[in-house]
């Protein structure tokens, strides 16, 4: 029975190449990881103010929503490999020079938002054609299981990330500033697997179509597909509602809890645990017909916990909560996108892709009015209000579904009926 799970959760892994890539994403997103604590922690510390911990998100959001739709495009037309060795060397550079940044005391909010904003421009493009690339390296029938592993991987560096960023960030002779020279380093490891990679090609036929009208393209197979549609919008609400508190968490802990914004890391570890265990359990029900229900189900644990998570008395409570958190957006995140992949055509999978990235996007704008929101209401009052948001948004993206469902069934019924009269 163990091996049997084995082999359909990390099936994909057999393939040699999305093995390689697999290593280097999970290296990446661990850098990624580190970052959103360590940049909330360094503006909390500036500012004091929750405000300017999502005024640093919004630096990214800016950039997420201006260019995924472009950076998509881009990944259907070039190379993908040379793509994402390009951003990589940007996002280490970055971080390296916000350690130095940090280091000589020069570092400032403005400053801040900046990097982060050049982390999204990077993301924007690599993003999509990272996702894309897996549908070089997979066949059709391993793409599910490629797409759960990379959730899996991102959800593991949720647990390793925030608590290697706390752990370095309370070390007096690390800190801040030599925490992000640490994230800038780990790409010398992610370049290296990248270049072990074998060359992509562009597309032939790049040069005969305009970047707008590829765009077009990628949007209209969207629009076309409801249930790719319905995916899309879902996704990008429910991120966009529910995925900001990590915003609040700073202030939640010096606020209501009595606790040092620093201690933050071990919440964000608390929820990486129970989403790993959550997506590995779940990852064999990536391409079955139970993964729309299991999706569904993931976004309502979702936005309970953050409700509970509103009311928790204490720091050890908040602890069990982010447990439901972890779960519930991990395996939400997981299930989706490998829906996504599977309603998309594979000459469109860096579009359509991007059109989901965006959502982080929104997510990053959303996060400096949730900001405001906690600094005049409470921390709170506005997890329980974004709770209740992401309730309301899944029950009627569930109720759109069995719409489109029931539509496409009843079409099926005439196309069968007329057949037979025929």
């Amino acid at each position: 029975m163990l091996s049997r799970w084995a082999s359909t959760t990390f099936g994909a892994l057999r393939y040699r190449d999305f093995r390689i890539l697999w290593i280097g994403s999970s290296i990446s997103f661990l850098g990624f990881m580190m970052s959103f604590v360590v940049s909330s922690v360094v503006a909390f510390d500036l500012t004091g103010k929750n405000a300017a911990v999502g005024l640093v998100g919004l630096g990214q959001g800016v950039a997420s929503i201006l260019l995924s739709p472009i950076g998509g495009v881009v990944a259907d037309r070039v190379s993908k490999r040379l793509l994402v060795l390009v951003g990589q060397v940007a996002i280490g550079l970055t971080f390296l020079t916000t350690g130095i940044l940090i280091v000589g005391d020069w570092i400032t909010i403005p400053l801040l938002v900046g990097s982060m904003f050049m982390l999204g421009v990077v993301f924007a493009f690599i993003g999509p054609a990272r996702q894309a690339w897996l549908g070089d390296l997979l066949p059709r029938e391993a793409m599910p299981n490629g797409v759960a592993l990379q959730q899996i991987s991102m959800t593991g560096t949720r647990i390793i990330g925030p608590l290697t960023a706390g752990i370095l960030v309370g070390v007096a002779f690390v800190g801040s500033g030599g925490t992000y020279i640490f994230m800038g380093s780990l790409f010398v490891f992610v370049i290296a697997t990248t270049l072990m990679l074998p060359k992509t090609k562009a597309r032939q036929d790049a040069q005969r179509k305009s970047v707008a009208g590829d765009m077009k393209l990628g949007i209209s197979h969207v629009t076309g597909r409801p249930r790719l549609a319905l995916l899309v919008l879902t996704f990008i609400g429910i991120v966009l509602l529910g995925f900001s508190w990590q915003v609040l968490l700073p202030g939640l802990l010096e606020n209501e809890l009595g606790h040092s914004p620093k201690h933050v890391g071990w919440l964000m570890t608390a929820s990486a645990i129970s989403g790993l265990a959550m997506t590995l359990g779940m990852a064999g029900y990536a391409g079955t017909r139970h993964a729309w229900r299991i999706m569904f189900g993931a976004a309502i644990v979702l936005g309970v916990s953050l409700i509970l998570m509103g009311w928790a008395p204490s720091y050890a409570a908040a602890l069990v909560v982010m447990l439901g958190v972890g779960a519930g957006g991990g395996v939400f995140q997981m299930m989706n996108n490998s829906l996504v992949m599977q309603q998309s055509e594979p000459e469109y999978f860096g579009r359509v892709m991007s059109l989901t990235m965006m959502a982080w996007g929104f997510n990053g704008l959303a996060g400096l009015p949730f900001g405001i929101m906690a600094d005049g209401m409470g921390e709170r009052q506005t997890l329980v209000l974004m709770g209740v948001l992401v309730m309301v948004a899944t029950m009627v993206a569930a109720f759109a579904h069995l719409v489109i469902d029931r539509r496409a069934a009843g079409g099926t019924v005439l196309a069968a009926r007329v057949a037979g009269g025929k």
